[in-house]
């Protein structure tokens, strides 16, 4: 069984050849129509062989766009998950296959360094070493296995190491830590599942705006900040946000269950470059994830509310990610020792997920316009952005809040142009 398919046109063979040579250097089994004989059963050894492969490796060309037989077995592939586009020549590539990642080796030239070269290693490598499971029900994320062609440019509190997003593509593992450019948020890959959104008729905390519960679908992977955005990230595509006037804890309102933003006093506080950036409307946050998008060329955007809460339970169904109860010891809240203003992120231990301060730290803006119910709520998770509002979802609970605010259910609301200490965010970045 080959570890690759290669697709291309006839009149392209000395450079599915080149391609091919390079694979095997690198310790691939390939798999490509040069040894088939006039006498072969032609149909009968590619359907086998194209079932087989872990990756099919198209090579897009002006010829092989307009061939009907590569672009069968491109849908074949595309239908199964193990499509690998690959631009030789530059090309109008099919419309069913535009919105797909494609490896730009329109300058490759058998260098085994070039960027995208590598990508499209670390692309089949990760489908090579796939191996099927449940992937609706989500369970507890360890490093992801390691792949020979992506290389570690950090570290995690927990000692999971962070790659190279530029390395980062659909069929990446679940568990994979990664950062794209020197200054961007460190994301992690979440596994597709389902969970059921909200909170139950048994939680004593529960609200009517929590419910009426919802399975929700999330149809593929994704990847979200391991953290808040930081202060130092922020400012490295924002202003600089070296001090800014500090606010004191939002009042209380709305029976209270929610808050409503202080005006600001005239003291001035540094600002932690590791501590979650705060003082950021909804505006601010779309702004900064826009930038985020246009530098690195990847799709950034804020996570949906339902993202948010299938990210912060990471497969539990307690009142918490970790239980029915939370301690100080778990969090940043104002059950704990004191606070009196966001800290450093990743002083508490992740969440199954891999990811750190789902609970309290800072709420966290989610891209859902403001509803009384989950009626409005999309079941495959995208956010809820119909009718006409100021007002946005943030979720997690922050430093101010008490336990009953940071249950992974809990949901709050802000105005958009809302700038206090208590909201932050963290980002999304699509990985098809």
């Amino acid at each position: 069984m080959a570890d690759i398919f290669i697709s291309y046109k006839k009149e392209d063979f000395e450079l599915a050849g080149r391609v091919v040579a390079a694979l095997k250097l690198e310790g691939f089994e390939v798999w490509w129509d040069d040894g088939l004989t006039p006498k072969a059963a032609w149909d009968a050894a590619l359907e086998r062989e194209i079932a087989a492969a872990a990756a099919v490796v198209v090579l897009w060309t002006p010829r092989s766009v307009n061939s009907d037989w590569v672009r069968t077995e491109a849908h074949y592939a595309l239908d199964r998950g193990k499509l690998v586009p690959a631009m030789m020549e530059t090309c109008s590539i099919p419309l069913a296959f535009m919105l797909r990642q494609t490896v730009g080796l329109t300058q490759w030239r058998g260098d085994r360094e070039d960027r995208e070269w590598r990508k499209l290693l670390t692309w089949i490598a990760d489908l090579a070493s796939t191996k099927p499971g449940n992937a609706n029900i989500p369970q507890a994320l360890g490093p992801a296995q390691p792949n020979r062609f992506r290389d570690a440019v950090g570290h995690l509190p927990s000692g999971d190491p962070i790659v190279d997003g530029a390395l980062v593509n659909a069929a990446t593992p679940a568990g994979t830590a990664f950062r794209d450019g020197e200054t961007g948020p460190v994301m992690r890959i979440l596994p597709k599942g389902s969970f059921l959104l909200g909170s139950s008729t048994a939680d004593p905390d529960r609200t009517p705006v929590e419910g009426p519960q919802k399975r929700i679908d999330i149809p593929a992977p994704f990847a979200l900040g391991v953290f808040p955005v930081l202060t130092g990230e922020y400012g490295a595509f924002m202003e600089a946000r070296t001090a800014r006037a500090a606010t004191p804890p939002p009042s209380r309102g709305f029976f209270d269950r929610f808050t409503r933003a202080s005006p600001s006093v005239p003291a001035l506080v540094p600002a932690d470059p590791k501590a979650p950036v705060t003082e950021v409307s909804y505006a601010d946050a779309e702004a900064y994830v826009a930038r985020l998008a246009a530098q690195t060329g990847e799709p950034y955007r804020l996570p949906s509310e339902a993202e948010w809460e299938y990210a912060c339970r990471a497969g539990s169904l307690g009142r918490y990610s970790f239980g029915d109860a939370i301690e100080e010891g778990q969090a940043h809240f104002s059950g704990a020792a004191a606070p009196s203003g966001p800290q450093a992120a990743g002083k508490y231990k992740p969440n199954a997920f891999g990811l750190y301060d789902m609970h309290g730290n800072v709420r966290e803006w989610t891209a859902d316009l403001w509803h009384e119910s989950y009626d409005m709520t999309p079941l495959d998770g995208r956010p809820a952005i119909e009718g006409h509002g100021s007002m946005r979802v943030v979720r997690g609970g922050g430093w101010c809040d008490g336990p009953l605010l940071l249950r992974s259910a809990a949901r709050m609301r802000a105005t958009e142009t809302s700038r206090t200490k208590a909201i932050g965010f963290r980002v999304v970045r699509a990985l098809g």
